[in-house]
């Protein structure tokens, strides 16, 4: 299988990015070894040359290269690589390396035959920076104070931060709920950390925000479902909210971006009652839809590997391929369970006020995405939808044609999100 564009849609904040699965014994360490030893020495000839005919195919060593760099170019030396996790799969291990570079860190993902030690697919996440998260300007550090909370009671219980407005409440409060991929309790992403700048945005203004660290980034799922990786935690981190003295119990929201925005009518549904749900960025598409469309417009795949990405995404939309084949480091049963929700009904049911926020350079959650969820929501009391010109998929400001690369760029959510929300929480 060709795997040159799932280095590029791993780049995708939004999209499928793998899971962690935990490790479950010792790996031999070989083939990792010799693939990263060659690629920090610059030989990608070497680096290649474990790889299976497949994948020599579709992953020369100069694509090698040039997707290396596209990715971790600005990064630094390969300072070194260790195996994190791993989980058998047909015929070997999927292997989750972390990559440790001067100015950042990343995963990476390697599948190796246990019979022969060949690498069968090979991709990257975006590189998150070593850069400690910075306060936006618009956060007041003398109006909310922050406390480590653990979300659930068991051994694989969630670790997160509330952070709480300086008074005597009952305060209005938010639970934040991430995109896909394993992400941690500030959705970090390249060297930007939205989540945290929500956070001390709203809490400055009066609001309690709960968030936590995304079950897929700590713990093995005993099933890649939805409902196990977002639904489940989401709902019990409502119910906590709803146990505080200092949290007005009528005033709870759901505030979700990318896939955690497209769930968040199932979760508030589920955590009932909730006063309202902020949907920021929600995909309306097919996430093999969307697939199709980002691989074009970032330009990453040869005309034969675009006709293959679009075989395998027409399956995926027919539920054709088999349910355990993995697709973006999901197995297709993954997608199929998204596909079997409905998520603007259950929107339509809620009875609850709803706003929809869309950033104006974002590549990822286009027009056509909000239409679907306007057309479905015509005539729904309590609607709102607005789009914020500038704004990209991390809704920060930026000029331009909008692409990954700008992920890397340190930057703050913009203040008009932070308004919208506050408005949109004290108003109800």
């Amino acid at each position: 299988m060709t795997r040159r564009w799932i280095v590029a849609a791993a780049l995708v904040l939004g999209l499928i990015l793998p899971f962690r699965v935990r490790c479950a014994g010792d790996v031999d360490q070989t083939s990792v070894d010799q693939l990263y030893s060659a690629i920090r020495d610059g030989n990608f000839s070497a680096a290649s040359s474990d790889f299976n005919p497949v994948m020599k195919a579709a992953l020369p060593p100069d694509k090698l290269q040039a997707a290396w760099q596209q990715t971790f170019g600005n990064e630094g030396t390969l300072r070194s690589w260790k195996i994190a996790e791993r989980t058998p799969v047909p015929g070997g291990d999927e292997i989750a390396v972390e990559l440790d570079f001067d100015h950042s860190t990343a995963m990476s993902t390697v599948a190796v035959a246990s019979a022969t030690g060949e690498i069968g697919s090979l991709f990257f996440k975006l590189p998150k920076s070593k850069a400690p998260a910075t306060s936006p300007p618009y956060a007041e550090a003398s109006k909310f104070h922050s406390d480590a909370v653990t979300l659930g009671e068991s051994l694989d219980k969630l670790p997160g931060t509330l952070t709480i407005p300086n008074g005597s409440g009952p305060f209005p409060a938010v639970v934040l709920v991430h995109g896909s991929g394993p992400n941690d309790r500030d959705e970090s992403i390249g060297a930007n950390h939205p989540f945290k700048d929500i956070a001390d945005g709203l809490s400055s203004r009066g609001i309690v925000v709960l968030r936590y660290d995304k079950r897929t980034l700590l713990h093995s799922l005993a099933s890649v479902t939805v409902e196990d990786e977002v639904v489940v935690d989401a709902v019990a981190a409502v119910a906590q909210l709803r146990s505080r003295s200092d949290v007005d119990r009528n005033r709870i929201f759901v505030l979700g971006h990318s896939l955690g925005a497209v769930l968040a009518p199932e979760i508030a549904s589920k955590a009932r009652p909730v006063a309202g749900i902020i949907m920021l960025a929600p995909s309306g598409r097919k996430i093999e839809q969307i697939v199709v469309r980002q691989v074009r417009y970032l330009h990453e795949a040869s005309p034969a590997e675009l006709v293959q990405i679009e075989h395998q995404a027409d399956e995926i939309s027919k539920h054709q391929m088999p349910a355990t084949e993995t697709w973006l480091g999901a197995p297709a049963s993954y997608y199929y369970d998204l596909d079997n929700r409905d998520d603007v009904a259950i929107a339509r049911s809620l009875g609850i006020p709803i706003l929809i926020l869309h950033g104006a350079r974002d590549y990822q959650v286009i027009d056509q995405d909000i239409e679907v969820w306007q057309k479905g929501l015509n005539g729904v009391a309590g609607v709102k939808f607005e789009e914020l010109p500038r704004l990209n998929h991390l809704f920060i400001a930026g000029q331009g044609a909008p692409g990954p690369k700008e992920y890397d760029t340190p930057g703050h959510v913009d203040i008009a999100v932070i308004d919208r929300v506050t408005s949109f929480i004290n108003s109800r």
